[in-house]
């Protein structure tokens, strides 16, 4: 078994390495986000979902109402617009769809 985490940060070719490996027999378990904080596919997210044989979506609470938060939601505290910025609860805010649009 090969796990890999935080697969949002990997370029495309992890879709390759993973579909290798998995004809090889190898059991393949990948976790990260399928959007960044604009709601915008994350990096090769989409194409691993697209081949893989199970998904697992999991949620987080939404920090507003407290329903499935399906989106990152980035604080403002700079005017940075790079889709890769580092930071935690400073940075970002699990909310759901209602909350991250009205409050974006």
């Amino acid at each position: 078994m090969v796990g890999i985490d935080e697969a949002q940060f990997f370029d495309l070719d992890l879709t390759n390495v993973c579909e290798r490996l998995a004809l090889h027999g190898t059991r393949v378990i990948v976790a990260g986000l399928d959007m960044d904080y604009l709601g915008k596919p994350f990096g090769p997210m989409p194409y691993l979902l697209s081949v893989a044989e199970y998904i697992t979506k999991l949620h987080a609470i939404c920090v507003k109402c407290g329903q499935l938060a399906t989106h990152s939601y980035r604080r403002p505290a700079t005017d940075s617009h790079a889709q890769i910025e580092l930071g935690s609860t400073d940075r970002y805010e699990a909310r759901c769809r209602v909350c991250y649009t009205e409050h974006a």
